[in-house]
């Protein structure tokens, strides 16, 4: 009797929960919670330099990179670089040895632009007006996103100017198109920092095309305020357009000279036939 009320003492509380299991899974939560938390650091930590290049397009990525480089650990590195082939920031070709940062020459910029602009012509279709938050939403973060325009911080533009447009997106309630969304978000991040880098070059043309992006963001929020569709179907695919308009700008006044594999990606300011016959 006495032995059992030993083991029935040791492995029950006052509530009649398990001691040790409760002991045990606690430690596991909690450890998986560290495990979770590591792989979404390295996840943002190699997005981020992805996005602004200092992975260059076309790059190897490997585990002992990830480890010494950026001083991760094994399984954060490993299951790091499973997330980003998912997004499509990077690239497994097994007959080239490994995974690649994701290229970024005529082609992928083709394929980007126009999914931005089939993304935000639904947008301006379908996004509901009836989202008592949104306006309120868009105003804080058109405010935080004027903030990093007067920094001129290309990454902190990027990163808000996605939360922008993915507030909007969220109020349509279609999860499906939401992630079609945010995959295209991410992939014109690296873009708009690549425009930004080679506006940066001529400091009128960038601070005269940081105004027109804010007044434009300030028209969109005006038209979701009024609820006027007409005028969102307007102003939504002329400002995805304008990624578009801005490179081929760049490309057809000849101003940026071919630049370095270190400063951008000599795929696709030197290797590219279309680009090479653009400059004629």
């Amino acid at each position: 009797m006495r032995s059992s009320k030993t083991a029935k003492s040791s492995t029950r509380t006052r509530g009649g929960v398990a001691r040790s299991p409760a002991k045990g899974t606690s430690r596991e939560t909690a450890k998986k919670h560290r495990g979770t938390s590591q792989t979404e650091a390295a996840v943002d930590l190699i997005r981020m330099k992805i996005i602004d290049m200092s992975l260059e397009p076309g790059s190897k990525l490997d585990e002992p990179l990830l480890r010494n480089h950026f001083r991760l650990g094994r399984t954060p590195a490993r299951e790091a670089i499973s997330r980003l082939v998912a997004e499509g920031l990077v690239t497994i070709f097994p007959n080239r040895g490994g995974m690649f940062v994701r290229g970024l020459d005529l082609v992928e910029i083709g394929e980007v632009t126009m999914a931005y602009q089939l993304v935000e012509s639904v947008l301006a279709q379908l996004c509901r007006f009836e989202d008592q938050n949104l306006v309120a939403d868009l105003e804080e973060i058109q405010a935080r996103y004027t903030r990093e325009v007067r920094r001129k911080s290309f990454l902190g533009i990027t990163s808000v100017n996605e939360e922008f447009h993915l507030r909007m997106h969220r109020s349509i309630g279609n999860a499906l198109f939401y992630e079609f969304a945010l995959s295209t978000h991410r992939h014109l991040r690296r873009l708009l920092v690549l425009i930004y880098k080679m506006e940066n070059t001529e400091k009128n043309v960038l601070e005269s095309q940081m105004e027109i992006n804010l007044g434009e963001h300030v028209a969109i929020i005006d038209a979701i305020r009024c609820g006027d569709r007409t005028r969102l179907n307007q102003i939504l695919p002329a400002h995805a357009q304008q990624a578009q308009t801005r490179l081929t700008r760049i490309l057809s006044e000849k101003r940026i000279p071919p630049l370095t594999v270190n400063q951008l990606t000599s795929d696709f300011f030197g290797k590219r036939p279309g680009f090479q016959a653009a400059q004629g």
